[in-house]
């Protein structure tokens, strides 16, 4: 009985030690860094999160939509976006969004590819500008077996990051399109 009582607690602190990272990249796809941009990279600031018209916005939130309790060390850094209309089994082992120490990510698994919604407060200065909230269009590109899209809104910076299942094509599991709708479809789940 004692040798169950370790295997479980064993396998809880595995499971918890799983839930203490953040999202892996493909490892045939190398991290982007914004030190890959120029010899001393652009430098990072810390975003100026527009709190009001976060909380505005989730006020709007639909009120048809489950969000899960997220999970994590410390205080909510950025407005927490999701995806609306997601369904997943228990067998898709829906996993709640995990705060971290810059911002949050969430981890969904579709019938094509998985997305890693990820909010940040680091934001970076390219070519001398500040980043600004909500002016930058969003930018799809595509990555070996994926695709991922770049936004800033309320002054923080987003990324969803689609790994694809199985590739249907030369454009991979995804459409520009389909990215931009799935973008289109995240609400403000949590705000301060």
């Amino acid at each position: 009985m004692k040798a169950l009582h370790m295997a479980a607690a064993a396998a809880l602190a595995a499971l918890a030690a799983c839930t203490e990272q953040s999202p892996a990249t493909p490892a045939d796809q190398p991290a982007a860094t914004p030190e890959a941009a120029s010899p001393q990279g652009p430098a990072a600031i810390a975003a100026d999160v527009n709190w009001d018209a976060a909380k505005a916005d989730l006020a709007k939130r639909p009120t048809d939509v489950v969000v899960p309790q997220s999970v994590g060390d410390g205080p909510l850094l950025v407005p927490m976006l999701l995806p609306g209309g997601i369904v997943q089994t228990q067998s898709d082992r829906p996993t709640p969004p995990r705060v971290t120490k810059d911002g949050y990510f969430a981890t969904y698994h579709l019938p094509r590819y998985d997305v890693i919604v990820t909010g940040s407060q680091k934001a970076y200065a390219v070519g001398g500008a500040t980043p600004d909230a909500d002016k930058e269009a969003p930018k799809f590109e595509t990555v070996d077996a994926g695709a991922r899209l770049n936004f800033s809104r309320y002054g923080a910076s987003y990324e969803i990051a689609f790994e694809c299942r199985q590739v249907d094509g030369p454009e991979g599991c995804i459409s520009e399109a389909e990215a931009k709708e799935f973008a289109e479809s995240l609400f403000v789940a949590q705000s301060r």
